[in-house]
């Protein structure tokens, strides 16, 4: 994989990381998800006049791709009530590489080497880990259908995304009109859940907040739509997730959640499986 592309999808996901713990660290995740979302899509409409108009294919593709990102982040704002971050954040996105190795085959023909198994072995021992962890919250059967759920929404709009933006040929209008879209979408169901009264309360008491996660999720999502143009789904998917052992440290160091050590044993290992995932894609 080109070394360009590596160090962005890194650096990006150490963004992706600190986005989900500033959304964590709030009271009513929902909101600053919405909040998150309402600058980018301020950004994408200041963009729009600067890329062209998707054919109308491109815009199923973009359609298809919004369900799954608000499912993700529904998903999500239902995850981290119930778990911390440095639980709730490995569960989801840990299964996202597993996943979007296997849809990649599927979809795009992009055939995974054998030594990828030894990946996913090291991510679903991580994730197991996981959920014998000794800490106040303990992971329920139903968590942990959640964060499947939430891995699989993931996977799924990051195999949809890069067909999209390869069928396309504009990574960058592609992603403009992505978020444009979501983020619209997205929006509209957080006013109709929590009202808009109290939407706009929540923004304006949490200003700086909401500005700065936002800009830290359209930058990371900006990359990595731009590595998924340039490198197979699978690997580029796998090395955002390296912002699992971002959240354990920002979870313990910045939240003050409970910190053991089998919580960190069970990062590095599913950092490790992804990282083999990316280096033997």
């Amino acid at each position: 994989m080109d070394p360009l592309v590596i160090g962005a999808v890194l650096a990006a996901s150490l963004l992706h990381a600190s986005w989900h713990a500033l959304v964590k660290s709030t009271a009513d995740r929902l909101t600053a998800l919405a909040g998150m979302n309402l600058v980018a899509c301020v950004a994408a409409i200041g963009l729009v006049p600067f890329v062209g108009v998707p054919s109308a294919f491109v815009f199923l593709v973009i359609a298809a791709s919004v369900v799954l990102h608000v499912g993700y982040k529904v998903g999500l704002a239902a995850l981290y009530v119930r778990a911390d971050l440095g639980q709730a954040y490995p569960m989801a996105r840990g299964l996202t590489p597993v996943i979007a190795t296997l849809l990649g085959f599927l979809t795009l023909g992009e055939w995974p080497r054998p030594s990828v198994l030894l990946g996913i072995g090291l991510v679903s021992a991580g994730l197991l880990a996981l959920t014998r962890e000794n800490v106040a919250r303990r992971v329920s059967l139903r968590m942990l259908a959640v964060a499947a759920l939430t891995g699989f929404c993931v996977a799924a709009y990051s195999v949809l995304d890069a067909y999209g933006i390869r069928i396309s040929g504009d990574w960058f209008g592609f992603t403009v009109w992505l978020v444009l879209c979501d983020c619209a979408l997205f929006l509209a169901y957080t006013f109709l859940v929590q009202g808009s009264a109290a939407v706009l309360a929540a923004w304006q008491e949490r200003w700086g907040r909401v500005i700065v996660s936002g800009l830290f999720g359209i930058v990371s999502f900006g990359v990595f739509l731009w590595a998924l143009g340039r490198a197979p789904v699978g690997g580029v998917t796998a090395l955002r997730e390296t912002s699992v052992l971002f959240a354990a440290v920002l979870g313990a160091a910045v939240l003050k959640e409970a910190a053991t050590w089998l919580r960190y044993a069970a990062a590095v290992s599913v950092m490790a499986g992804i990282i083999a995932i990316a280096v033997f894609h």
